[in-house]
């Protein structure tokens, strides 16, 4: 009967013991809770009593599954999580890409009509030109009998000038008129640097240049390549004039670089706003009073159509414009 007794009191207590069990006791139970078999009894009797079988086992094995279960889902869950995260990243990576694509269709749509509206003009200008220059043909021997042929001579010499002009800007648009050759890219600054020399020392400008050793060569119209490279430098002249520098200094470089030729021009004027370099290639801006802005576009349009790049960088007293053409 005591024995009984004892038996009922072990099997409270080991109840109570498993509802204040830990977690982690119930995934792993020590030792201590394992199954054993009851004591033999003492004295005469020779029956044994039977083993006492721990009530708790199911209650281990039921908590353990839940916790299983748990765990399943739970990593489940954090795998989706992944994937959302990816599937997201995606998306986003795909509209970036998208607004990129869509912001170069409008600036290409916007070059081409500054392109199409500055070939109009350009057209337009030629004919009272030609009006111009024929009634100075009229009017010569005129100005010849009181002696001022000269200044016939000038007018009809500048409105050559002014045509021949306007023909290399019309050329630009005409379908097929690219002559593309090899180019030596070092000849080509050297001539540049000669067609300013006069105005440099005019306007008190160092002029300097510093080209590779090694020749560099690119594939392009050496026409539409000399119109870029003179639009860069006379804006850096202008830049200079405008500023406030005791004296103006202008660089040309050339030097080549993983495949790509590239041809800089290197100022010290006011330089330009943050926000000012960034529109620069917008049609119709321009920070000059008397500017047109198409000029910087048309350059853009040279140098992309050569499949190269038109880059600035400028901060307070340097500016730098720069165009890189692929090698050969």
């Amino acid at each position: 009967m005591q024995n009984s007794y004892r038996s009922l009191w072990l099997a409270e207590k080991n109840k109570h013991e498993i509802k204040s069990t830990k977690q982690e006791m119930l995934i792993h139970p020590p030792a201590s809770l394992t199954n054993k078999p009851a004591p033999k009894k003492t004295g005469t009797d020779s029956k044994q009593s039977k083993p006492f079988t721990y009530s708790g086992s199911l209650y281990f094995q039921q908590t353990h599954l839940d916790l299983f279960t748990l765990k399943e889902r739970k990593s489940s869950l954090e795998q989706e999580c992944d994937r959302l995260d990816k599937e997201i990243l995606s998306k986003q990576q795909m509209l970036k890409q998208l607004n990129g694509k869509f912001e170069a269709v409008i600036n290409d749509y916007q070059a081409a009509s500054a392109s199409k509206l500055a070939a109009g003009l350009a057209h337009e200008i030629r004919n009272p030109l030609t009006t111009i220059k024929g009634f100075i043909q009229l009017l010569k021997p005129e100005m010849q009998t009181i002696g001022k042929s000269e200044f016939a001579d000038v007018a009809l010499e500048e409105i050559n000038r002014a045509n021949g002009l306007l023909s290399e800007f019309l050329s630009i648009f005409k379908p097929g008129s690219s002559g593309k050759n090899k180019i030596s890219l070092n000849s080509f600054t050297k001539a540049i640097i000669s067609l300013f020399k006069s105005e440099a020392l005019l306007k008190q400008i160092e002029l300097t240049v510093k080209v590779p050793d090694v020749e560099v060569f690119v594939w392009a119209d050496e026409k539409q390549l000399k119109q870029v490279a003179l639009n860069l430098l006379k804006n850096a002249f202008e830049a200079i004039e405008e500023s406030d520098v005791d004296r103006g200094e202008i660089a040309i470089a050339v030097k080549n670089f993983n495949g790509f030729a590239k041809f800089s021009v290197i100022d010290n004027g006011a330089g330009l706003a943050e926000t000012g370099a960034e529109k620069l290639f917008t049609p119709f801006y321009t920070t000059k009073e008397n500017g047109t802005g198409i000029g910087l576009v048309i350059c853009k349009q040279i140098i992309e159509e050569h499949g190269g790049r038109l880059k600035v960088s400028s901060k307070l007293g340097r500016t730098r414009f720069s165009f890189e053409l692929p090698s050969i």
